[in-house]
Order: C-alpha cells, then sequence, then structure tokens
C-alpha cells in the first residue's frame, strides 16, 4: 500500500543501537536504561549474542552506536573488539562489564572501544551521560566517515573520467562506482538516463540489475512523468520512501522500494537524471543528499567534457574532411618556421607525406619549386601582417613535369592580435593559364578579324579608284599611241616631201576620235588622285605596322600618342559611320616603358566598345553621329589617357562586372566578355598601372588607363 505523501519524507532522526551480549537479563536492562533516556531520538535497540551474529549483522544494517559485553563466549574481548572495530569503522564501540577493572579498559581502549561502562557500579545518569558522548562522537564520526567516502567516490569518478571513453560506457561505469558507495541501505540497482532538454524526454543510457521490465518502460521518459521525469522538470532532487502515487511507472508484482532521484545539471541546464533505488521504509538523510549532489555535480563536469570532447573530435573530423576536400594545397607554418600543416593536395603535388612534411622547417622541405620568389612572398606577408597578391611560381610534380603554381601566403592572427605563422595556398593553373593565353589568342584572332575587315574595307576604296584611274590611262595610253602611229606616218611623209591628204585627214579624223584635249586634262587627275590613293594606302599599312609591334616581347620605350593615333586610324571603319573621332594628345607626353602591342590592344578594346556603345544608342540606321574623344596629359609620375564617348553608359547593377572575364552586355554573338578583362589585366599586372572608369546611364563612359612613368614603378 501506498505511504500518503504528507509522511513519505518525515525524517524522523532515530538512533540505531546493537547490543552484543548473550545475557538476556543484561540486555533487557540495558534496553530498558536506553529507553528511559532523556533525548530527541527515537531509539531502536537490537541484540545478537555472539560477535559473529554481529559481523553479519552489521553488513546488513546500519548501527549508530556498539554495546559490546566483554564476556561473549565466541571471542576473547580485545579481539572482540579489534574485529568489531574493523567491520565498523567509525561508529562508537562501549565495552560493558560487570565489575570494574582499569587496567583491562585501558586494554579495551587500546583495542578500539571508545568508552567502558561497569553495569555492577552504574547508575542510570552515569549511563546517560556515556551514551550520550557516544551519540556526539558517533555524528562526529558518521560525519567525517562521509566525506571520507564521499572523497572516495567523487576521486574514483574523476580517475574515471580521465579515461578514454564514449559517454554512455563512461557512464556504466560512473554508475557501477556510485552505487559501490558504502550506504547500507542503498540497493546495487540503479541506472542513468540523459535529458533531450528539445524533446522533453529522458532516455536511459546506463543502468545496472533493473527489473527487464522497468528497462523497457523506462526507455524514454516524458519530463513529469514519474519520479524521474519529475525530478528532470522541477530541477531538484525527490527522494521517496516507498511506491507512492508519484511512481507512475510499475508493473504488477514489483517489490517494494523507495528512490533517490537526482537531476545532474550544468548552469541552469538539466544534462540527464540519477536514478538509485533504497530500501523500502528508508528515511532520507541529510548526509546522503550531500553526497549525491555532489555526485551529481562530478557527473554533470564528465558529461559536459566528453561533450565538449565529441564536439572537438567532430569538428576536426569535419574540419579534416573539409581541407581534404580542397583542392588547393595548404601548407601551415607556425611563429618558428615549421610546418604545422600539410594537405593531401600538398602530398599529391610535391610527393611528400605530412609524415615527413610536418614538424620540419620550411626552408628545409624538399618542395621543388621556385624558392627565392616564395621566400620573398613570405617575408612580405610576415611585415606587412597582410595576404600578399596571388604569384606564380614553376615546380615539377613527382614525374618530372614542369607545371605552374598561384601561390598567396596569408598570416595567421591570433586571439591576442599577434601574428602566430602563416598559410600558404597553392593552385595549379598550368591548364587556366594555358586557356587564357587560348582565350587571349581568340580575343586577338576576333580583334584581328575585325580589324582585317575594316582595313580591308578602308584600303577598297583608294584601291578601286586607283584602279579605275590606271585603266583610264590604259584606255588613254592605247588612243594616244594610235594618235602617235598616224603623226609618225605624216612626219614620215612630209620628210619625203610627199603628204597625203588622206594622211592628214586621217590624223585629223583619229585626234577627233581620241578626244585629245580630254585626255590633256584628265591624264593629270587621274594620276594625282591615283598618287593620293596610294599614298593614304601606304598610310594605312604604316598604322597597321605599327599598331602589331610584331616580335615586341619585352617592355620598350613607347611614344603612346603615336600608337594612339595608329590604332585610331586601323579602328577607323568600325567608328566612321557613326561617330566622330577627336583626339587631343599633350604633345610633351615623354615616351612611356611599356608592351607596346598589348597597350595598342587595350586602345583598340576601348575604341571598339566606344563605337558600339554609340551606334546602340543611335541606331544602326542613323545618320546623326556621337562623339569619342582621346585624350593624353601628364600627372605627376603618371601617363594618362582618357577615351570617352557619347554612348549609353554602362548600367549601375553591370558597373561591378565590367572587368570579370566573360562579362558582357552585349547580344550572344557580340562580343566574348573578354576584352576589358584582359584590358585590365594588361594594364594592372603588366605595367602595375590602373584602368578605371566614369560613367552616367544614357550619356556615356569615359576609361581612364593610368600608366606609371617611373621605371620602378613599372
Amino acid at each position: 500500500m501506498a505511504e500518503s505523501a504528507d509522511k513519505r519524507d518525515v525524517d524522523a532522526a532515530r538512533l540505531r543501537v546493537l547490543v552484543v551480549d548473550d545475557d538476556p537479563d543484561s540486555v533487557a536492562e540495558v534496553t530498558v536504561l536506553l529507553q528511559q533516556m532523556q533525548t530527541d531520538l527515537s531509539v531502536v535497540c537490537e541484540s545478537v549474542e555472539l560477535v559473529s551474529d554481529a559481523l553479519k549483522r552489521i553488513r546488513d544494517v546500519h548501527f549508530d552506536i556498539i554495546m559490546l559485553d566483554i564476556g561473549v563466549a565466541d571471542l576473547p574481548s580485545p579481539q572482540a573488539i579489534t574485529e568489531l572495530r574493523g567491520a565498523f569503522s567509525y561508529a562508537p564501540i562501549i565495552a560493558m562489564s560487570k565489575y570494574a577493572d582499569d587496567y583491562l579498559a585501558l586494554e579495551w581502549v587500546r583495542g578500539g572501544a571508545d568508552d567502558c561502562l561497569y553495569m555492577g557500579v552504574m547508575t542510570s545518569q552515569i549511563f546517560s551521560r556515556i551514551v550520550n558522548y557516544a551519540i556526539l562522537r558517533s555524528h562526529t564520526y558518521r560525519a567525517l566517515h562521509q566525506r571520507s567516502r564521499t572523497h572516495h567516490v567523487l576521486n574514483a569518478l574523476l580517475r574515471l573520467s580521465q579515461k578514454a571513453l564514449p559517454l554512455e560506457p563512461m557512464l556504466e561505469q560512473a554508475l557501477q562506482i556510485i552505487l559501490s558507495a558504502p550506504f547500507a541501505e542503498i540497493q546495487h540497482r540503479g541506472g542513468i538516463f540523459l535529458a533531450d532538454e528539445s524533446a522533453r524526454q529522458l532516455r536511459l543510457v546506463a543502468q545496472d540489475q533493473l527489473n527487464p521490465k522497468i528497462q523497457s518502460l523506462c526507455q524514454e521518459v516524458e519530463y513529469g512523468h514519474c519520479l524521474c521525469g519529475m525530478a528532470a522538470e522541477q530541477r531538484k532532487l525527490l527522494f521517496a520512501s516507498c511506491v507512492d502515487e508519484r511512481h507512475t511507472i510499475g508493473f504488477d508484482g514489483m517489490q517494494p522500494h523507495g528512490h533517490y532521484n537526482v537531476p545532474i545539471m550544468s548552469k541552469q541546464r538539466l544534462l540527464g537524471v540519477i536514478v538509485l533505488y533504497l530500501d523500502h521504509g528508508h528515511r532520507r538523510s541529510k548526509e546522503e543528499e550531500e553526497f549525491l549532489n555532489g555526485v551529481a555535480d562530478t557527473l554533470a563536469g564528465i558529461i559536459e567534457r566528453i561533450r565538449t570532447q565529441q564536439q572537438l573530435v567532430q569538428a576536426h573530423e569535419q574540419n579534416s574532411r573539409l581541407l581534404a576536400s580542397i583542392n588547393s594545397i595548404l601548407i601551415g607554418v607556425d611563429n618558428h618556421d615549421q610546418i604545422t600543416h600539410w594537405n593531401q593536395a600538398a602530398e599529391a603535388a610535391f610527393g611528400l607525406s605530412a609524415q615527413e612534411s610536418v614538424g620540419l622547417p620550411i626552408v628545409k622541405s624538399r618542395i621543388p619549386w621556385d624558392w627565392a620568389e616564395v621566400t620573398r612572398n613570405i617575408l612580405i606577408c610576415q611585415s606587412d601582417h597582410k595576404q600578399t597578391r596571388r604569384f606564380d611560381v614553376r615546380y615539377q610534380t613527382p614525374r618530372g613535369d614542369n607545371r605552374l603554381l598561384s601561390v598567396s601566403a596569408t598570416p595567421f592572427i591570433d586571439a591576442a592580435g599577434a601574428q602566430a605563422g602563416y598559410l600558404l595556398i597553392a593552385d595549379d593553373v598550368t591548364e587556366q593559364k594555358q586557356l587564357d593565353s587560348e582565350v587571349q589568342q581568340v580575343q586577338k584572332l576576333q580583334s584581328i578579324g575585325q580589324l582585317a575587315a575594316g582595313i580591308a574595307h578602308e584600303i577598297n576604296t583608294p584601291i578601286q579608284y586607283v584602279g579605275d584611274n590606271v585603266r583610264f590611262l590604259q584606255d588613254s595610253f592605247n588612243d594616244l599611241a594610235e594618235v602617235i602611229s598616224d603623226s609618225r606616218k605624216l612626219l614620215d611623209e612630209a620628210g619625203k616631201g610627199k603628204v597625203e591628204p588622206v594622211s592628214v585627214a586621217q590624223l585629223e579624223e583619229r585626234i577627233e576620235e581620241v578626244d585629245l584635249d580630254y585626255l590633256h586634262e584628265e591624264i593629270p587627275a587621274a594620276i594625282s588622285q591615283s598618287l593620293e590613293g596610294i599614298d593614304r594606302v601606304a598610310k594605312i599599312v604604316r598604322a597597321m605596322k605599327e599598331f602589331s609591334h610584331p616580335g615586341a616581347e619585352e617592355k620598350s620605350l613607347t611614344d603612346i600618342n603615336k600608337a594612339i593615333e595608329s590604332t585610331a586610324i586601323v579602328t577607323r571603319n568600325v567608328w566612321k559611320y557613326h561617330a566622330e573621332l577627336e583626339m587631343d594628345l599633350d604633345p610633351g607626353m615623354p615616351e612611356v616603358l611599356c608592351f607596346p602591342g598589348p597597350f595598342n590592344e587595350v586602345i583598340l578594346n576601348i575604341i571598339v566598345n566606344a563605337a558600339h556603345a554609340i551606334t546602340e544608342k543611335l541606331g544602326e540606321s542613323s545618320t546623326e553621329k556621337g562623339v569619342i574623344r582621346i585624350t593624353s596629359r601628364v600627372d605627376g609620375d603618371w601617363a594618362v589617357v582618357r577615351i570617352s564617348d557619347s554612348g549609353t553608359g554602362i548600367p549601375e547593377a553591370a558597373q561591378a562586372h565590367v572587368f570579370e572575364p566573360f562579362f558582357t552586355t552585349k547580344e550572344v554573338g557580340h562580343g566574348t566578355g573578354q576584352g576589358l578583362s584582359l584590358s585590365h589585366r594588361i594594364i594592372v599586372d603588366n605595367h602595375a598601372g590602373e584602368l578605371n572608369f566614369e560613367t552616367r546611364a544614357g550619356e556615356g563612359t569615359t576609361f581612364i588607363v593610368r600608366l606609371p612613368l617611373s621605371s620602378d614603378a613599372s
């Protein structure tokens, strides 16, 4: 039958005394004296006749005081006291004798007795005083023993926590330590639940000697359900001396028992609940509760540590998987220039394992690359405390192939803001460089195609009228040849003094037929026009030659004004139908150290884009023309070229992407999106210059090219 709620937690302080005496009269006398004592304790007296019986009883039941008659039959008094003290280490033992004997009393005390009681000369006051002293010593001894066993259990738990065990096996071993604590009334049965706060549920993860039915029923327990769920919900220790109405999980035939349900807390967070079984009728103890709360606090630390370790392991594994999945070469180096990290990509690229590389000074590693360039950039990273720009270095693969890496050095910054090493990030860009070269070649071919078409058109017009004039001169020459032939015939006749009238008439007819006056007037004009056309073609050819700079693979001092003029000429067919091109070039512009061919490509790309922007704004069939204006100026240590157009301008959404590869606002088939990207790379990367733009939607765009005049800057 369930005990009522108002009675179940009553802590009736009691004194449990074991009398070891084979004389019933003596036992009765001691019992009466104990009952007559004035004390707040409820005295429970139990007796056995032999020391061997006492030793057995002590193992099953906790006693506060042992009263031993030194005349028991099975053991002599000194040995009896020693045996009891060994089994009952902390409780007071009172030796009883019918007669006073100070010598024997001293022997008894030396053997382990706390006091001596002479029954033959004893009064109730003496008895009460000796027993009260024993009670005080019992409380003191018990408190000391409680602290000792608490420290013993907690130390055992802490030693357990040092083992490299997963959480649930760790809790199973921890439960064994807790159940082995020397509490006489705590049964060797119990369990540990872990809390799932999101589901508000407890999960049984460790148990010892629980009934299989209870294991099944208590596999998952909702907060607030049964005693363990109530302890979880209320976040406090719950005690039950019996199976009461709070014990909502049970089965038919379940044995009577009590419980301690102890929440495992960490900073107001519930981690789990410890459930311990007690004998039916067990009375709660402040010392036991303090001990169990200490155990719960220790378990909380263990659980938090293991979970943190698990999270760190998971994070490490995740980072390792992430780093392993990164195709880039990653080499970590500490402040002592020793390699701390070497990923799989580095192993594959250099043929050097992490095992043989980690721990080595970076300079002693056998990485087959351009060490001079790498070292120079590492020093820049360390001195500037910031990531370096990408730099290219050649390296050799394990198969002996020469390839190209794009590398950057990034500093490691610790929590205090100090540099703690650096990370080298490298990518094999051999194929990318080859692709870039091919793309540039395609861009060049496209530009050449456009130029070829434009130049062919530009040359075609003068060539046409030169051809027409030459054919006119050919026809005129044939006509004049006939006139000359007739004239020679007439001269021959005149020389002979015999001029035939018919010959004169024939010459006059021929002169009239060929219209000699017309030829006299038109032949000089045809010759003049032909020479003009030839000069124009020669100018275009010279401009094309200056534009192309065949074989100019190194920087050279270049007249950029002349280069701009040449580029304007070779692009004339692109812009002449829709724009007027104005140039205002600084006559004092010094020669600039640059790559002439690539510089011309940049100017060409910008002029072509300007012409297209104007055409897009005005329309293909428009007779109106826009303006392309090119200026050059010296600005301090910079040569500045500005190319403006009156076209559409660049939309705001596109402005951030203008120099990105393959980005274009043109329709499919009208540009690769590489022109400005390559131009930016040529000016910024190859010339240490700047390429920027200013734009207004609907009004036009100005591209600004800045090249350093100083050879050091470039």
